[in-house]
């Protein structure tokens, strides 16, 4: 009896190991159908690095081109599973908006690290994001609008918004199959979009 125990036990964790493994299988199956319906809409192609790997995809939204794919970061002591929208922008602005609840504060190391690779805080009042930048005092007057901060506002799903060499990369925690399907992922695109014009706009209207 004190061998069958743990014997029984183990068995049991490898039987609830086996069916977590066949459901996250199944689901990043899942996935890889949306992601390719998804991408054939938008004259695109999705792809996986293998069959337990979760996918990516690639395509023209309109005129810019977007990818999505998962990220895998630490948060604290465990790995969390990101979603991750990249969109292109045409803005030379540069800058990092990162979420004031629930994100992950950096040690004083990281910090020092996200200061020298991204600028520092600029403290921009009533916006549910820490922004750092290396453009602060052009950047302050922009996102301190009445529009975009209403835009930013709609955005607190995402832990970390990074707007940098033309791209707009949006990341937030993955919480289910739900989240990726071809109307959803059009509607996260959408939204990220209207972050996009008021800020191209002005530059327009700034190099004129």
């Amino acid at each position: 009896m004190i061998n069958f125990i743990p014997l029984t036990f183990f068995g049991l964790i490898a039987i609830v190991g086996g069916a977590f493994f066949v459901h996250g299988f199944l689901n990043r199956q899942k996935i890889f159908q949306y992601f390719r319906e998804f991408s054939a809409s938008l004259q695109g192609d999705a792809g996986r690095d293998h069959v337990a790997a979760y996918p990516w995809m690639r395509g023209k939204w309109k005129d810019r081109d977007v990818r999505i794919f998962f990220h895998t970061s630490e948060n604290h002591t465990v790995s969390v599973l990101n979603l991750v929208i990249d969109l292109e922008t045409r803005s030379p602005l540069r800058f990092v908006l990162l979420q004031k609840e629930g994100f992950r504060k950096p040690k004083p190391e990281q910090l020092q690290k996200l200061e020298e690779e991204v600028g520092p805080l600029v403290p921009i009042p009533d916006i549910p994001f820490d922004v750092r930048s290396p453009d602060g005092e052009s950047l302050r007057a922009r996102l301190s609008s009445p529009a975009l901060r209403k835009i930013l506002a709609e955005l607190t799903g995402y832990n970390q918004i990074l707007f940098w060499d033309g791209r707009l990369m949006a990341s937030r925690q993955f919480d289910g199959v739900q989240e990726v399907t071809p109307d959803r992922l059009s509607q996260s695109i959408s939204s990220l979009e209207r972050l996009l014009y008021p800020l191209e706009v002005e530059e327009k209207v700034a190099v004129s």
